[in-house]
């Protein structure tokens, strides 16, 4: 008998090490009792999910114990392994693998072969040659790797050539836009003099009629005593004039007793909106690829004011948002038209994407000043304003269904670069894409464990590049897609050791397309490059800092925090991007700032914390340092109620939810 399979037969499919108390559930299928059964029973239903079937079955009263022992493993466990081998051997006549004669035979380390002495002497010689075969192969390689080594050398240099010149690029155009805020500072400063001195002479010549009319007024009065004290007759005329003075002093008076229509006014300064979030964005910086012919089409025929190769921007390229425009056009900063190496290039417009491998250059690409931004940002304030006035739902996408726009437990949503909403339809084992009004895109996957199909996916995000990652649950493993949903590929299958996953669930992509990745039944997060290569994990099971029980989902913040929900300790967790334990809030409970077992979380540019409260069906805000801002959302299936919250996102001040339970997406 073969001692492999034997180890292997003997080996538990949950642990991956021998059986423990070998227990035989009813669909004949092994696991130990303790900690694989164990930890796989759900308590509350009293029952437990077979890891190799899924079928569901029944607790016994007396709980895992219950079930009956494998008593065929437990036979074989008591024989020692070594001595089943030894048993085999005997039963057998040695002969060499080569040429079948019964002699003494030595054994080959490199094919584990039994071969007699000259069979082995040729086995050998055979080696020999195929190693000198493979050094020479080695020395061939040799130039090339020498040529790779200088050309890495060369690109090192011209990179740095390349930071000085886009540095010295980028302080010429911060100094032109700050010379146009200087120069619009200066002019709105002269328009408050102009219109100060405009009310001042108004306000001085009422003040000057005022005194006129004060001293014509005390006048009038000290001559009529005056004359009234003489005790002499006045001619009736006299009396006449003065009494017809006296009524219109009077007249005069109640006029400046009657209050001034115009009212007190003060200046005030309006800012421009636009100008807070953006002061320092007036452009973006990007990886580009020298090619001779590719951006005709961008730059409308215009030609450079310098002789520079024309650029191609890659796909992972750093968008920074359009700068402050100014509603004077005759007070305008300098258009971004003056950047050397970039020409009016029309904001929102992509450049074709070239293959990596092409040497690249960084450039800065300036914006129009007046042009309308596409992304509008608030600052820090105005932006938690905005969400303490969410709760009302906007629209809602998708019922239970497997037609296309239809879902069966959606769980993971992310939105793209350009926007559009990407939906992890888990029980139709597919992801369906629609654009930021619900209009369906298209939809790619199906049932199974080949390329590009899932079983049960979970979480879903989108990368710099626009690739979409998504967790394929029962399968093990993460999936890459391009924008269009073409298979790329493939990593992780099932297991605890590093690289493996157990049920992994929510993910995210850092800006450098690292994947993260919540390792849900193995209580740890991992992290992979965008090739599937293993990185670090951090967290294991427990209730301390640090520590994690079935985290569900993840996000990355603006400064590289990784926020993950803890679900089975209903809290929050921030970590590091190396996994450095930061901070953490909330506790179970029903209360504003509380948990239960909370699922999708997103961050904002910001750091504004979205989470998605499922125990407690609704979805909370909070700031970065984790204080609560918001909350809304009930239990039940009108517009704006959830059943079991999954999956959040942000998109362009929107909140996107996975109402998981009544089969839809909703928006508030």
């Amino acid at each position: 008998m073969n001692r492999h399979l034997v180890e292997e037969l003997l080996t538990c499919s949950v642990c991956l090490e021998r059986y423990n108390r070998p227990k035989l559930l009813p669909c004949q299928h092994t696991f130990c009792q303790d900690p694989c059964l164990s930890s796989l029973v759900d308590q509350d239903g009293r029952e437990v999910k077979c890891p190799e079937c899924r079928n569901v079955h029944a607790i016994p009263q007396e709980g895992v114990i219950g079930f009956p022992s494998n008593r065929t493993i437990l036979g074989f466990l008591d024989i020692p392994l070594g001595q089943m081998a030894s048993q085999a051997d005997n039963g057998r006549a040695l002969t060499c693998g080569s040429c079948s004669l019964k002699e003494e035979l030595a054994t080959c380390h490199h094919c584990q072969k039994q071969l007699c002495q000259s069979c082995h002497l040729l086995h050998m010689e055979q080696l020999q040659w195929d190693l000198r075969s493979l050094v020479s192969q080695l020395r061939r390689s040799i130039p090339k790797l020498s040529d790779a080594l200088g050309d890495l050398e060369w690109r090192s240099v011209s990179l740095q050539e390349n930071r000085e010149a886009v540095q010295a690029e980028i302080h010429c155009s911060a100094e032109q836009y700050l010379a146009g805020l200087k120069e619009q500072e200066q002019a709105l400063i002269l328009e408050v003099e102009s219109l100060v001195q405009g009310s001042s002479r108004t306000l001085r010549r009422k003040q000057e009629d005022l005194e006129l009319g004060f001293a014509t007024v005390c006048s009038h009065c000290d001559s009529v005593d005056s004359r009234l004290a003489d005790n002499r007759n006045l001619p009736s005329t006299e009396l006449w004039q003065l009494h017809q003075q006296s009524k219109e002093l009077i007249d005069y008076i109640r006029q400046l007793e009657t209050p001034d229509q115009d009212q007190p006014q003060s200046l005030m300064f309006v800012p421009n909106t636009a100008f807070y979030p953006n002061t320092i964005c007036f452009g973006k910086v990007t990886w580009v690829t020298k090619d001779s012919t590719a951006l005709s089409p961008l730059f409308n025929g215009q030609e450079f004011q310098r002789s520079y190769p024309s650029l191609t921007s890659t796909a992972d390229s750093v968008e920074m948002y359009p700068p402050l425009f100014l509603t004077n056009p005759s007070n305008r900063l300098p258009n971004a038209s003056t950047n050397n190496l970039t020409k009016r290039m029309r904001a929102g417009q992509r450049a074709n994407i070239l293959s990596s491998a092409d040497p690249q250059t960084l450039v800065i690409k300036l914006q129009g000043i007046g042009s309308h931004f596409s992304d509008f940002q608030l600052s820090d304030r105005n932006l938690q304003l905005h969400y303490q006035e969410k709760g009302r739902m906007k629209c809602k996408i998708g019922s239970k269904g497997s037609d296309l726009g239809h879902f069966t437990w959606p769980r993971g949503v992310a939105v793209t670069l350009e926007g559009d909403l990407v939906v992890a339809d888990s029980s139709n084992h597919r992801v369906q894409v629609f654009d930021r009004s619900g209009r369906f895109l298209h939809s790619f996957g199906s049932y199974g464990s080949g390329e590009g199909e899932f079983d049960c996916l979970a979480g879903v995000a989108v990368s710099n590049q626009g690739w979409i990652v998504t967790a394929d649950r029962y399968n093990h493993r993460l999936q890459l897609f391009d924008h269009l949903g073409h298979f790329i590929r493939a990593f992780g299958h099932e297991g605890a050791r590093d690289g493996q996953l157990s049920y992994p669930w929510g993910v995210a992509v850092d800006r450098t397309g690292c994947i993260y990745v919540c390792d849900k039944d193995n209580h740890r997060l991992q992290l992979f490059t965008s090739d599937g290569r293993f990185v670090l994990k951090f967290g294991c099971r427990g209730m301390g800092d640090g520590q994690l029980d079935q985290p569900h989902y993840v996000a990355i913040g603006p400064q590289d925090q990784v926020v993950v929900s803890d679900s089975g300790n209903h809290r929050i967790q921030i970590f590091d991007k190396s996994g450095k334990f930061l901070s953490r809030f909330g506790c179970e409970g029903t209360a504003l700032g509380q948990f239960k077992y909370p699922r999708g979380v997103a961050v904002d540019h910001q750091g504004n914390i979205l989470v998605g409260d499922s125990g407690n069906n609704r979805v909370q805000l909070f700031r970065q340092d984790g204080t609560f801002l918001q909350a809304f959302g009930s239990w039940g299936t009108g517009d704006g109620q959830v059943k079991g919250l999954e999956g959040v996102a942000f998109s362009r001040g929107d909140i996107i939810v996975s109402d998981r339970e009544n089969h839809r997406i909703q928006t508030f």
